[in-house]
C-alpha cells in the first residue's frame, strides 16, 4: 500500500498546485489552454521521442503486452458500443476507459511492485504507437483522414524515435539534452493543466460510474482471463500485465481531448476518481499477486 500511495503524491501535489492558481485567479483559461497546447505539441513529443530512441527494441514483452493489448482493445470497443453520443464523444469515453496511466506512474509502480520497470517500455510504445492513432482519428473524426494522426507530433516523434532505436544509431547527448529538459516538462503541465480545470467543478458521479468500472475492474479482469487461458502466461509476466492493465486512467486523455476540441469533463473526471480508487485495486492487485 505504501508503494502505491508513494507513487501518487506527486501527483496529486501538482494536481492540487494548478487547482490552487486557478482557485485564486493567477491563472486563467487561456493560460489552461497554452500549456495544454505546449505540453501536447512540445513537451510530450520531447520526451517520448528521448525515451523511445534509447530503449531497445529487445525490451518489449511480447507475451504480457498482448494480454494487455487484449485487455484494452476489449474494454475500449466495449465502452464504444454501451457510450451513446456522437462518435467523437464515445471514443473520449472509451479512452478514458482503457488509456492507462503508464507514463509517470507505470515506473514508480513497476519498481516498487515488480521490481522492474521494464514493462513500462512495451505498455508506452504500444498506446502511442498503436492506440493514440487510432483515438486521434476517432476524435478528429468529422473531418480527418486515416493518416493524419501519423501526422501529429506525439505520434511522429514516436516514429522517428523508434526508427532510430531499430537502426541501433544513438544521437549525441549535445542533441538529446534539450529535448530532455522540454520533456521534463510534459507530466507537470499535464498535471498542473488537469488541476486548473477542477477548479469550480464538480464531478458527475452518475456519468463516471461505467468508465471507472470499466477502468479499474474489468480491464484487469480481461489481461487476467486472456494471460492465463489464452496465452498461458503465469507468474511475473502475467501480474505485469493485469498490475498494468489495472492502473488508471492516464492524463493524456485529459490533454487530447483538450487538444481536439472535444468536451474534457469526462476525461478530467475519470482521471481524478480512477486514480483515488486505484489505490484500493491496486493494492489489492499487488497483494494477490505477491500472494
Amino acid at each position: 500500500m505504501q508503494a502505491v500511495i508513494a507513487a501518487f503524491v506527486p501527483i496529486w501535489c501538482i494536481g492540487a498546485l494548478g487547482w490552487l492558481a486557478a482557485r485564486s485567479g493567477s491563472a486563467s483559461v487561456q493560460v489552461r489552454q497554452a500549456l495544454t497546447k505546449f505540453a501536447f505539441t512540445i513537451a510530450m513529443p520531447s520526451v517520448l521521442f528521448t525515451t523511445l530512441s534509447r530503449t531497445p527494441l529487445s525490451q518489449v514483452q511480447p507475451g504480457p503486452l498482448l494480454a494487455f493489448a487484449i485487455s484494452t482493445f476489449t474494454v475500449g470497443l466495449l465502452a464504444l458500443a454501451l457510450l451513446r453520443g456522437k462518435l467523437p464523444d464515445r471514443v473520449t469515453g472509451a479512452m478514458a476507459s482503457c488509456y492507462v496511466n503508464a507514463g509517470n506512474l507505470g515506473i514508480p509502480v513497476g519498481l516498487y511492485v515488480l521490481h522492474d520497470a521494464t514493462f513500462v517500455v512495451s505498455v508506452l510504445m504500444f498506446q502511442v504507437l498503436v492506440v493514440s492513432p487510432l483515438l486521434f482519428l476517432g476524435l478528429g473524426a468529422g473531418g480527418s483522414s486515416f493518416l493524419a494522426p501519423l501526422r501529429t507530433p506525439i505520434v511522429a516523434a514516436s516514429i522517428l524515435g523508434l526508427g532510430v532505436s531499430a537502426l541501433g544509431w544513438q544521437p549525441p547527448d549535445l542533441a538529446l539534452r534539450p529535448l530532455e529538459i522540454l520533456g521534463g516538462a510534459a507530466v507537470p503541465l499535464a498535471l498542473f493543466s488537469l488541476g486548473m480545470s477542477l477548479s469550480g467543478s464538480a464531478v458527475a458521479w452518475r456519468g463516471i460510474g461505467p468508465v471507472v468500472v470499466l477502468k479499474l475492474l474489468l480491464q484487469p479482469l480481461v489481461a487476467l482471463l486472456a494471460g492465463r487461458f489464452l496465452l498461458d502466461l503465469d507468474g511475473p509476466a502475467l501480474f505485469a500485465a493485469v498490475l498494468f492493465a489495472g492502473l488508471p486512467t492516464a492524463q493524456n486523455t485529459y490533454i487530447y481531448a483538450a487538444e481536439h476540441g472535444r468536451p474534457t469533463e469526462l476525461p478530467r473526471d475519470a482521471i481524478l476518481v480512477s486514480s483515488l480508487l486505484s489505490l484500493v485495486t491496486l493494492s489489492v492487485i499487488a497483494l494477490l499477486g505477491a500472494g
